[in-house]
C-alpha cells in the first residue's frame, strides 16, 4: 500500500459515499482530512445499493467493516420479460470472488454510509455537519459556508454531487444537469410479505438480482439486510412529475399498481405490497472538459464530475475508484498539480465510458416489443461483444468488476469499443 510522499491538509466538501471514501482513503495514507457537509445530521435515507467487486475490494482494504453489515449476496442476474415473466437470460454470479477477487454485496445505502462514516472517524477524519458551502477560492484554496466560516486547506476536493457548486467554478463553465426523461422509484418491501406469498418467496430464499424489462420501464429487485427487506428500483419514462426545482417527490401504491397493471403477475403482486415511496428525477451531465482546477489545488470526485445513471449500478463504485486513484496519485513523488493531473488522466477515460454505457442502457432495457426487442433478447444469450448489456459479456464484466483502481499502471484502463457493436442502438 502507498505511503504519501507529502502530508496534506485536505478539505472534502460533501459527506456522501464518495466523499467519505476519499476522506478515509487519504487519511489512512498519512494526510489530515476534514469533511464538511450541509446536512444537520446523518439520518437513515435511501434504499438498496449494489456493491460490486471493483468497489468492495477497496472498502475492505481501507478497513470498512462489511462483514458485520447486514447484507445479501446475489447468486445470479436474471433478466425476465415484462409480459409473462419468462427468462431472457440468467447470468451466474456464484463464482464472483474466485473470478473477480472480491465479493458482490447487496446492501442498504444507509448501512454502507454508516460503515464508511464509522471507518473514517476511527481513522481520524474530522466530519462536520451543518456546513453549507456557498463559495470557493481555489487559489488559496478555501471554502466559505453560509454562516461565513472559512475552511482552508492544501487541497480541496469537491464531492458535492450532481448539483455541485464547485463544478462550474472549477471548470469555468456554467452547467445545468440534463433531464434524461426518466424517473426512478425507490421502494422497500418487508421481506416477510414476500415470504408469505408462494409466488414471491423465492425472491428472498433464492436471492438474485431480477430485472423485468418492458416498454418504457424496467424494474430491478433484490433482497437486502439478509432478506429483511426487498429492494425495488423502477426506472421509467417520466410523466412530468418532477420540475427543475423539485427533483424528488412522493409516489403512492395506487399510482404504481395502475402503471404496471399489464405486467406479469409477480410484478403486480410486488406493486400491491408497496406503501409510499420516493420518485427521483434522473439527470446526468455532458462530459466535463476538466476535473482539476488550473491552480492545482482543487479537484472533483464522484457525481460532481461524472454522475451515473443507475442502469449499470456503478455510481458509488466509480466514486470509490476515484478515491483509490487519487490516493495513489498523491503518493507519487511528484508535485501536487502533476499528481492531480495524473488522477484525471487515469480516471476520466474509464469513468466517461461507464457513464456513456449507462446512457445506452436506458434505451436498451426499455425497448418496445417488436423486431428490435427480439434481436436484443436473442443477443442477450451471446457471451460475446454482440451482447447489448455491457457486462453481459464475460470479458467486459471482468474489465468492470476485476479492476483495481489502486493499480495505476494497469493495462486496459479503458475498454476497446468494437466496430461490430451490439446491433441495438441507443437513441
Amino acid at each position: 500500500m502507498p505511503q504519501a510522499k507529502r502530508s496534506l491538509n485536505v478539505l472534502v466538501v460533501g459527506a456522501g459515499l464518495g466523499g467519505l471514501a476519499a476522506g478515509l482513503a487519504l487519511q489512512t495514507d498519512g494526510h489530515k482530512v476534514r469533511i464538511i457537509d450541509a446536512v444537520p445530521e446523518f439520518a437513515e435515507a435511501g434504499a438498496g445499493i449494489r456493491v460490486p467487486p471493483n468497489s468492495s475490494r477497496l472498502l475492505l482494504r481501507w478497513g470498512v467493516d462489511l462483514e458485520k453489515m447486514k447484507k445479501s449476496v446475489s447468486r445470479r442476474y436474471h433478466f425476465v420479460r415484462w409480459k409473462d415473466g419468462s427468462t431472457m437470460v440468467k447470468l451466474p454470479f456464484d463464482n464472483i470472488v474466485e473470478t473477480h477477487g472480491a465479493p458482490y454485496y447487496l446492501v442498504h445505502r444507509a448501512d454502507l454510509h454508516e460503515a464508511l462514516l464509522t471507518a473514517a472517524r476511527y481513522a481520524g477524519v474530522e466530519v462536520l455537519n451543518h456546513k453549507r458551502v456557498v463559495s470557493y477560492d481555489f487559489e488559496v484554496p478555501s471554502a466559505t459556508t453560509q454562516e461565513g466560516e472559512v475552511f482552508t486547506a492544501d487541497l480541496v476536493i469537491g464531492a458535492d454531487g450532481i448539483k455541485s457548486i464547485a463544478r462550474p467554478l472549477l471548470t469555468g463553465k456554467p452547467d445545468i444537469p440534463r433531464d434524461t426523461g426518466d424517473v426512478a422509484y425507490r421502494i422497500l418491501i418487508p421481506g416477510e410479505k414476500l415470504l408469505a406469498n408462494p409466488d414471491l418467496a423465492d425472491l428472498i430464499t433464492d436471492p438474485c438480482t431480477t430485472s423485468w424489462c418492458g416498454p418504457d420501464a424496467h424494474l430491478v429487485g433484490y433482497p437486502i439486510r439478509n432478506g429483511e427487506l426487498y429492494n425495488i428500483v423502477v426506472c421509467a419514462t417520466s410523466y412530468n412529475e418532477t420540475t427543475d426545482e423539485v427533483w424528488v417527490i412522493k409516489g403512492d401504491n395506487g399510482e404504481l399498481c395502475t402503471r404496471f397493471a399489464g405486467w406479469e403477475h409477480r410484478v403486480q403482486k410486488l406493486c400491491s405490497l408497496t406503501g409510499d415511496f420516493m420518485k427521483w428525477r434522473l439527470c446526468d451531465l455532458p462530459d466535463l472538459t476538466r476535473w482539476v482546477h488550473p491552480s492545482g489545488k482543487a479537484v472533483l470526485l464522484g457525481d460532481s464530475c461524472h454522475p451515473m445513471l443507475p442502469y449499470l449500478a456503478q455510481g458509488a463504485a466509480q466514486s470509490f475508484e476515484d478515491a483509490a486513484a487519487l490516493r495513489q496519485c498523491l503518493a507519487l513523488d511528484i508535485d501536487l498539480k502533476s499528481a492531480l493531473d495524473r488522477y484525471e488522466t487515469t480516471r476520466r477515460p474509464r469513468a466517461t465510458l461507464v457513464q456513456a454505457k449507462t446512457r445506452e442502457h436506458q434505451y436498451i432495457l426499455h425497448i418496445d416489443d417488436g423486431e428490435e426487442q427480439r434481436l436484443r433478447d436473442q443477443r442477450l444469450q451471446i457471451n460475446g461483444d454482440e451482447n447489448p448489456v455491457f457486462w453481459g459479456y464475460d470479458e467486459r464484466r471482468k474489465w468492470l468488476f476485476s479492476h483495481d483502481a489502486e493499480v495505476l499502471a494497469k493495462e486496459s484502463a479503458n475498454w476497446p469499443i468494437s466496430a461490430s457493436g451490439s446491433g441495438v442502438t441507443a437513441r
